[in-house]
């Protein structure tokens, strides 16, 4: 591999792994098995997060942390950095949970419990996608969220991964609920659209599933 393509890997990775300094230890977690939830998650939506996680048995093995903190988004979920550099059997999974009051976006206090399920579905998506990946692999997704085109195959591939693991009608109410029923803006509507399956695309795709 040549040195200019080592470090476009490189560059992907470090955006996808969100690498950040560690928090202060004060916050309080809550621990089954190889899931760890910020206190404040589990007393707010760990029983609907526990919907699809329930069904997904391949990733119970998984270490997957649950945190709160201000994101440019509702949430999200990549590899921990380092954890990647110790073999797969150690990877770590970090999923933020946004909380910036002042976001423009979609909080998660404020989405109905159905689309909620959806949205967790969805992102537990992307860890059965990093699953299935190398390191060079986890590497190569990174990149392409580097570019709008590459970004939208992503989310578009994550959210079939969605509607194939029978979270269709969740993903649907998800969908619809940024675009027509909150308060978000307008731009962050318009995003959503670019990069994300619509509504009526998610309904024709549950429609070849079933």
């Amino acid at each position: 591999m040549k040195l200019k393509e080592i470090t476009t890997l490189l560059t992907g990775l470090l955006f996808l792994s969100n690498v950040s300094v560690a928090q202060s230890n004060q916050k309080s977690y809550w621990q089954r098995g190889s899931l760890k939830v910020d206190t404040t998650f589990k007393n707010m939506y760990l029983d609907n997060f526990l919907v699809p996680f329930t069904q997904f048995e391949d990733l119970h093995h998984c270490k997957i942390r649950i945190k709160t903190k201000k994101l440019k988004t509702t949430m999200t979920a990549r590899p921990g950095f380092w954890s990647l550099l110790l073999g797969k059997r150690n990877r770590q999974y970090i999923i933020h949970v946004n909380t910036d009051p002042n976001f423009d976006g979609v909080l998660l206090a404020d989405v109905p419990e159905e689309a909620r399920i959806g949205l967790f579905a969805h992102e537990l998506m992307h860890i059965r996608d990093y699953e299935s990946r190398k390191m060079t692999g986890v590497m190569q997704r990174g990149f392409q969220y580097l570019s709008k085109d590459g970004k939208r195959k992503v989310e578009h591939y994550t959210d079939s991964l969605t509607i194939a693991a029978g979270f269709g009608e969740h993903l649907f109410q998800w969908a619809a609920y940024v675009l027509y029923d909150s308060d978000a803006s307008e731009e962050y509507k318009a995003f959503k659209s670019e990069i994300y399956m619509s509504p009526v695309t998610i309904y024709n795709k549950m429609s070849l599933v079933e």
